[in-house]
């Protein structure tokens, strides 16, 4: 039921977006696929288990989002290893998994010529009947100039796993930024979306290092780094550097690279 509802939601934004609020002036959609190559670093650390193992690894994206005077919204549903089973007994780092996102922010009143807003988002991650649900709930503000613009957050975490339910894991801060430039007459964009999790409970932090089970750090690092060239309006590529610290299953930092080439319409 959660996950359906989840779904639901992520598809109301990617079907919806132009339609969303009378008033919104940006939207966008778009199907991607990508490929995660992860660091040979992070394939050997990870590698010696027991949990946690990363694999290079396909994904499809669908993604959309909308805004307007009255905030924004955004959203993304990926099947990873899409043509893997859900259930892959040889090698379950190679199971076809599922992960989305809905991210709100909505405009309470303004201060200092900035957005006040109320800030929430949902991640959502399954794979072969484990789940790991993020809730955030907060606020936030938007600061932008020119080509430049900045949303960032902070609010408490709550999250939702497999065997323990769900608790409140401390506060989770970060931003979602871009950069919009023309070079040699082509449009590209630079893009980062960064989160900080703090005063984690001792119950999420069991974590896999150097083939044995450790307590992690009650901080950790999630977020990546792109590169866009909007080749055409149909069209646009780009490279990402993914990085986590402490996070993913694994008390190491990992990190990779995600190669995209995406449909917008």
């Amino acid at each position: 039921m959660q996950f359906t509802k989840i779904l639901a939601a992520v598809a109301a934004t990617v079907a919806l977006a132009p339609a969303a609020h009378a008033d919104d002036n940006w939207s966008f959609k778009n199907v991607s696929v990508n490929h995660l190559a992860w660091s040979d670093r992070t394939l050997n650390q990870t590698g010696k288990g027991p949990f946690g193992v990363k694999k290079d690894f396909t994904y499809l994206e669908l993604e959309g989002g909308a805004g307007g005077k009255w905030g924004d919204v955004y959203g993304f549903f990926d099947v990873e290893n899409p043509t893997k089973d859900a259930h892959n007994a040889a090698d379950s780092a190679m199971d076809r998994r599922y992960a989305m996102k809905v991210v709100g922010h909505y405009n309470l009143t303004e201060a200092g010529g900035l957005p006040v807003q109320l800030y929430g988002h949902i991640y959502n991650f399954m794979d072969d009947g484990f789940r790991d649900q993020n809730n955030v709930f907060g606020l936030s503000t938007a600061i932008s100039s020119g080509g430049f613009w900045i949303k960032p957050f902070l609010g408490a975490h709550y999250e939702t796993k497999t065997d323990l339910g769900t608790q409140y894991n401390g506060m989770m801060g970060g931003w979602v930024l871009g950069y919009s430039f023309k070079a040699m007459d082509q449009s590209f964009m630079v893009t980062n979306w960064h989160e900080t999790e703090m005063g984690r409970k001792s119950d999420y932090l069991v974590m896999a290092r150097d083939g044995g089970v450790v307590t992690a750090n009650k901080t950790a690092q999630n977020g990546a780094v792109s590169l866009w060239w909007n080749a055409t309006p149909l069209f646009t590529t780009g490279i990402t550097y993914r990085y986590a610290k402490n996070k993913l299953g694994s008390a190491t930092y990992q990190d990779g690279f995600i190669y995209t080439a995406k449909i917008n319409f």
